[in-house]
């Protein structure tokens, strides 16, 4: 499996409040992801497609498309996260060839384009004052 992930701590996001849309209790993020979301947009003119954000039982992701590979930018709140201070998150880059058997034995993803989204998506994070990374687990 192709994926990257960090850890990071902020008080940015909405992580208190359970909405009525939530698929779980624990199904914070929403505003993570779309703030993510916008943060990487100009990867458009590097030819790659973002799909909405889709939310999971987790907590929510949203598709990167690039040719003929498909990434899947996620992120979930850390069971851990303290009550009273800023939640501790986890967010993943991970290429993700679907149910396409023939795809997924065959198939060799553009490295570079991982490569760029994973970075697109570190330097937005760890450009941001109000987001702070967490040593590796």
């Amino acid at each position: 499996m192709i994926a990257d992930q960090i850890a990071v701590a902020t008080d940015l996001f909405e992580h208190r409040e359970v909405k009525p849309h939530f698929i779980n209790p624990r199904c914070f993020g929403e505003d993570f992801v779309a703030w993510l979301r916008d943060a990487v947009s100009s990867l458009a003119s590097d030819g790659f497609s973002l799909s909405e954000p889709i939310q999971e039982d987790y907590g929510w992701g949203f598709w990167a498309n690039h040719g003929r590979d498909t990434f899947w930018i996620a992120l979930g709140i850390c069971d851990a996260s303290p009550e009273d201070g800023p939640a501790e998150w986890m967010v993943i880059v991970s290429y993700d060839p679907g149910l396409n058997i023939i795809k997924r034995l065959f198939h060799k993803p553009d490295m570079e384009a991982f490569s760029q989204l994973r970075d697109r998506v570190w330097e937005a994070i760890r450009s941001n004052p109000g987001i702070r990374e967490l040593p590796e687990r």
